[in-house]
């Protein structure tokens, strides 16, 4: 058995603990059955599955790591000879092993109620959709505490409520997308039910499609955990499992072209999905350029990689946001070519070039600023500086010339043009220019101090 896993087991089930779980989750259930309250057992437990294993278990799940350098425990068991996934594994499971306790007995009402209603298939599909959101939830809190680890950051009462609200928002957002199957949610308000999801152009049966995609997310935050884990035990990732996930997300949601907005429908299908895998990319770059430490140090070591024409060894020390960026420039160019034959080809090239320029603006800033001193805020002040770029500055200009100038801020859907496109590249590469100038600047400070 994983020996941090059967630790956690010694130290979180205890038998005092099982039979007060035991305990409280009967009396609450009698009271259910018979008191008259007007709920039902299996709609209480629901609730109450809820509140032990999202919530509660989101809290566990992010405290599984950071309790442990708060305790001053986490030097030792990194040392250990445990692995990334060995460790991943025993902290998830088994520090949310008593709230998984409490989730599968209210699992058992669940399940008796489910069954008589709807069948043993569709009950079925239910609980596994139940469990998959426990493991959301409380996988992403982890990913999200091993993120703020990995950035050396104050693990405060503040900061570990952070990370478990990650988990609830990673779990409420699937609760949100699974409903949009469910007919139950007529009767609270929805409009829309869908029993059957278009993608790739095929008719696939809702329930059972955001079923396989939930267990997919899973087991791609579960993968993600494992990665930032490998990081703070000091071991080397490779490239290819986060480009794994560019090809699974780029495929993903490219499928949804039938979903897009009707003014689009001018467009063939390729230059659909392209639109949608290019968008997903560029979504992806800004989070892990936020996310990730921007080292200098890799950067120059990268960049004399490059030019001493070792290029495979800097490729193999991109960053995933490189690697985003990289794939969003090579869908625009796609989706560029792609619109060639299109009636609309110019303004929809435009934007899409326009865009990749912001990016490089906005990823050039991130940078730039952890070239400035005090490097512990660098991210903060680009967040600001974009704040400005994006809010405060085009209020103001607007005010004084109209909308005429937003397109020198952020690309223009409604009046896209090859202005725009220009001036985006323009402050991209200028920036971009700027970044490596004192990224160069600062090696060859730091060489002339140690000589």
């Amino acid at each position: 058995m994983n020996p941090e896993f059967a630790r956690n087991l010694w130290l979180e089930l205890t038998p005092r603990r099982v039979v007060l779980m035991l305990a409280i989750l009967g009396l609450i259930f009698a009271a259910s059955a018979i008191g008259g309250g007007g709920a039902e057992p299996a709609e209480t437990a629901t609730w109450i599955y809820y509140l032990i294993v999202v919530v509660w278990g989101a809290r566990s799940a992010a405290l599984s790591v950071v309790g442990e350098i708060r305790e001053r425990t986490w030097d030792g068991q990194r040392l250990s000879a445990l692995g990334a996934a060995t460790m991943v594994w025993g902290k998830l499971f088994g520090a949310t092993i008593y709230n998984w306790l409490g989730g599968l007995i209210c699992l058992g009402p669940m399940l008796v109620n489910l069954v008589a209603k709807d069948g043993i298939a569709t009950a079925g599909i239910e609980i596994c959709f139940y469990i998959g959101l426990g493991v959301i939830a409380q996988s992403a809190a982890l990913l999200a505490s091993l993120i703020a680890i990995n950035r050396r950051s104050r693990h405060t009462q503040l900061g570990i409520a952070l990370y478990q609200s990650f988990g609830i928002a990673a779990a409420v957002a699937a609760y949100l997308v699974w409903n949009v199957a469910d007919p139950q949610t007529l009767l609270r308000g929805h409009l829309v039910v869908v029993d059957v999801i278009a993608w790739w152009g095929v008719s696939l049966d809702a329930k059972l499609f955001l079923l396989l995609s939930l267990i997919v997310f899973a087991a791609w935050l579960l993968v993600g955990c494992v990665r930032t884990m490998r990081v703070e035990l000091k071991q080397p990732n490779g490239p290819f499992v986060w480009l794994g996930f560019l090809a699974f997300m780029g495929i993903y949601v490219a499928g949804f072209d039938a979903w897009l907005s009707p003014d689009l429908k001018g467009w063939d299908a390729v230059s659909l999905r392209l639109l949608l895998a290019g968008t997903t990319f560029v979504a992806l770059t800004y989070v892990m350029v936020l996310l990730e430490p921007k080292d200098r140090v890799l950067y120059r070591w990268m960049g004399e990689q490059a030019l001493g024409g070792r290029i495979g060894r800097a490729l193999g020390a991109f960053q995933c946001w490189m690697m985003s960026y990289v794939a969003a420039a090579l869908v625009t160019a796609a989706l560029c070519f792609s619109l060639t034959h299109d009636a609309h080809a110019a303004a929809g090239q435009a934007l899409a070039l326009a865009t990749l320029g912001f990016l490089t603006r906005d990823t050039a800033i991130f940078v730039l600023m952890q070239t400035l001193p005090g490097r512990r805020r660098g991210d903060w002040r680009a967040i600001a500086i974009l704040f400005a770029l994006y809010l405060l500055i085009p209020a103001i200009v607007s005010g004084m010339s109209g909308q005429g100038a937003m397109v020198l801020f952020y690309p223009q859907a409604q009046t896209p043009s090859w202005l725009g496109a220009g001036a985006a590249w323009v402050e991209g590469l200028l920036v971009a220019v700027l970044a490596t100038t004192r990224l160069a600047l600062s090696g060859s400070a730091g060489r002339r101090v140690a000589v």
